[in-house]
């Protein structure tokens, strides 16, 4: 079997999942979806061996200080948040209706940045349910956007994205990369709330700061926008404080640190931005998602003698 055979076979199999999952998840008790969570989240964990590899290699790097069984118990823990947090995405995204589930604090931060009429950009990360944030702002009546990568399965992708948007919640692709700039701005020049994560590996295109204490490529796109368009930057992300409830916080603005040069800029402010993620990560890490990896790409000899490219 070809390794594109392969891949088809995935994707089907991964369509067949969602689909069954959107039918029977929200015709069954909430709790129930939390119980069949944690079943296949280990499954996972003993069976996706790769995935398990670069969660394990993630968590080394992050936390070298924690013996290796505990680091394991993270790995797992975290597996099991990811199913659990998927079901209960796709409970709430048919329901419609997180209710009570989900209690936000910092309102206070929205709105007096909203009124300033410059838009919002919501520096989020891969932490928590991340996408009941958005669910949550739209059904309290405030315009939001998420920027999402395409998914590589077409079907399935649009299939989640018109969920998405039947709960009132703006997309915008990464991709066409033009595209994906000028409806940012659009966005936020509307006084709308664009949120964006910024923990991921980035390749080339950003710039190299350290998280964890060691070099991650890491997005500029929260303090190039705002520095274009002079949008409030709300730091935000969302935490479970028991099975079925979860808070969002909304914290003060982060406010930019301008210099003369731009690259200068934009280095200094992606790393305050990184160590505020890097915060919420320490505190909660059985809630991220630590399979991905982060720290693949590393700048070459050239890039590290490039000005402000490469955090010192």
């Amino acid at each position: 079997m070809n390794k594109e055979v392969g891949k088809n076979i995935q994707r089907k199999i991964g369509w067949f999942v969602l689909r069954a999952s959107t039918c029977l998840t929200p015709f069954i008790p909430l709790s129930w979806n939390y119980f069949f969570g944690r079943v296949i989240g280990a499954c996972m964990y003993y069976l996706l061996l790769r995935h398990r590899r670069n969660t394990l290699i993630s968590l080394r790097i992050a936390l070298p200080q924690l013996p290796e069984s505990e680091r394991r118990r993270i790995a797992k823990d975290s597996f099991v948040y990811m199913s659990q947090g998927s079901l209960e995405l796709i409970y709430f995204l048919k329901k419609n209706c997180p209710g009570d589930a989900i209690r936000l604090e910092g309102k206070e931060f929205l709105d007096e940045a909203l009124s300033r009429g410059k838009g919002i950009i919501g520096l989020n990360a891969h932490l928590g349910n991340f996408p009941l944030i958005s669910l949550k702002l739209a059904q309290m009546g405030y315009k939001v956007n998420v920027v999402a990568r395409p998914m590589r399965d077409e079907q399935a992708g649009e299939y989640i994205h018109r969920l998405r948007t039947a709960t009132g919640v703006g997309t915008i692709f990464s991709y066409p990369r033009r595209e994906c700039v000028n409806n940012i701005i659009r966005a936020l020049r509307n006084n709308e709330i664009v949120i964006i994560q910024m923990d991921q590996n980035f390749g080339t295109g950003g710039v190299w700061v350290k998280f964890f204490n060691t070099l991650a490529a890491t997005p500029v796109g929260p303090v190039v926008f705002a520095l274009r368009t002079d949008a409030s930057v709300l730091p935000v992300y969302i935490h479970r404080e028991e099975l079925g409830r979860h808070c969002i916080k909304i914290l003060p603005p982060a406010l930019l640190q301008v210099t003369d040069d731009k690259d200068e800029t934009i280095l200094l402010n992606t790393i305050k931005f990184t160590e505020i993620i890097e915060k919420w990560v320490r505190e909660y890490p059985r809630q991220w998602s630590w399979l991905h990896r982060r720290w693949k790409s590393q700048p070459t000899e050239k890039m590290k003698q490039m000005r402000f490219r490469v955090q010192q």
